[in-house]
């Protein structure tokens, strides 16, 4: 039997919600990685001296490895 207190549009309006959810977290992900790889380089410029060339690299390494991984999962969600 049918829920009565269901709405034909709920399902649709849950996939929306479902979607929504999957697409933020991976532009957390993504955000996130930017900004731990970041602040390492940081760390590293720091540490050793490399200003502004440790900062520059954890910031781009942070962008492609985030870059990857959302491919990576927008392949499998897309599947």
């Amino acid at each position: 039997m049918e829920d009565p207190s269901s709405s034909p549009g709920d399902d649709k309006d849950k996939t929306f919600y479902v979607q929504g959810l999957r697409y933020g977290s991976l532009v957390t992900e993504f955000v996130g990685l930017m900004l731990v790889l970041g602040y390492v380089g940081y760390r590293l410029d720091e540490r050793y001296g490399w200003s502004p060339w440790g900062s520059l690299a954890g910031f781009l390494l942070g962008m492609g490895l985030g870059l990857w991984l959302m491919i990576r999962q927008m392949s499998k969600i897309n599947r």
